[in-house]
């Protein structure tokens, strides 16, 4: 169970998420506190640090880093450690700070609680992602403790599963970077791996296959605005290095071609196409000979083209038929004395 959120960038009155267009942890994202009233309260120095969940009732399903979009719109850099847990488990603050954001989530949005703190003089900001109720604990502008609840595990948003996404963002002259809040928190004595009942993360590969979920543009670049290099057909694979993601588009290879292609709009897993539609043989237009004929032998007469049909009449030998009608196999359909029929092809010659 993966996280498939990316980063969350602040800036925005609800720090609102950019699926699938974050940066890697190295480059600069806005101040988390910068656009909230709650920065301006003094966020007590953390010296504590705790579980976000407790111990061994959690599994950790995917590390922080680069990773294989796991689902459509999803990023390719995890800004976050996941763990996975029972919905409704307690969410604790890893450290003492104050609540600086409280989005609370639906089924296509993404809830979550962040948390300013004051570390060895720096500040950071702690995210707890996947929350349906952001409120029912805490409030902007409200000081926590190190371990104080502040909400449950949940599953909005685009998610594979009920978890906790944990993210750990350090100010910078210029705004943020994701730091592993796993690591982070390690160092300081709390081991989010070791309290963990499980390790089912993997580290991602050096590359990643994708296909299209639909036709998408092939581009020259990450935008709208860049030339189409051709349309994708639903399907189509592709690979790609983890990792990198520019507003919302990622770099891959098609062959020996490379583009951008929307992260929307690619899957790890290769979608059915549906088989084309069996379009039956049509029947050929009757093949009508030109110039008129006689039998060469007294011929019958019949009503289908079949020895066992019934006799219309007997054709005398020399007898001239006419034009023929329509021809099916060995057969021809010619009239004689007012009458319509077919005779063996083998029994007349042109005149």
């Amino acid at each position: 169970m993966r996280s498939i959120r990316p980063a969350l960038l602040a800036g925005t009155a609800a720090l609102a998420l950019a699926l699938g267009g974050i940066a890697p942890a190295a480059v600069a994202a806005p101040h988390p506190a910068a656009a909230h009233p709650a920065a301006a309260v003094t966020a007590t120095a953390a010296t504590t640090f705790r579980q976000p969940i407790a111990a061994k009732t959690y599994t950790v399903s995917s590390f922080f880093g680069p990773r294989c979009i796991p689902v459509p719109g999803a990023s390719t850099f995890h800004n976050g450690v996941d763990l996975a847990a029972k919905s409704g488990t307690p969410i604790y603050a890893i450290a003492a700070g104050v609540v600086t954001a409280t989005v609370s989530g639906t089924a296509s949005r993404v809830g979550y609680i962040s948390v300013r703190h004051v570390i060895s003089g720096v500040e950071y900001t702690s995210k707890y992602l996947h929350i349906w109720s952001a409120t029912t604990r805490v409030k902007v502008g409200q000081k926590v403790t190190a371990g104080q609840r502040i909400s449950e595990v949940g599953n909005s948003g685009i998610s594979s599963g009920s978890h906790l996404h944990l993210e750990l963002w350090r100010a910078t002259p210029t705004g943020s970077v994701a730091e592993n809040a796993a690591a982070f928190l390690q160092a300081r004595g709390v081991d989010l791996y070791k309290s963990a009942t499980a390790v089912y993360a993997g580290n991602a590969p050096a590359t990643c296959t994708y296909y299209t979920t639909t036709g998408v543009n092939f581009r020259t670049g990450p935008s709208t605005s860049s030339s189409v290099l051709r349309l994708l057909p639903k399907a189509t694979a592709m690979v790609h290095v983890p990792g990198r993601i520019t507003s919302g588009f990622i770099p891959v290879k098609i062959g020996t071609q490379t583009g951008w292609v929307s992260s929307s709009y690619v899957s790890p897993v290769k979608p059915a196409v549906p088989a084309p539609a069996v379009v039956p043989p049509t029947t050929p237009p009757p093949v009508v000979a030109t110039g008129t004929y006689a039998a060469t032998a007294a011929l019958n007469l019949r009503a289908s083209p079949s020895t066992s049909a019934a006799r219309v009449l007997l054709i005398p030998k020399g007898a001239n038929v006419g034009k023929i009608l329509e021809s099916r196999t060995v057969w021809r359909k010619v009239s004689y004395a007012g009458k319509t029929g077919w005779v063996h092809s083998a029994y007349l010659a042109k005149r």
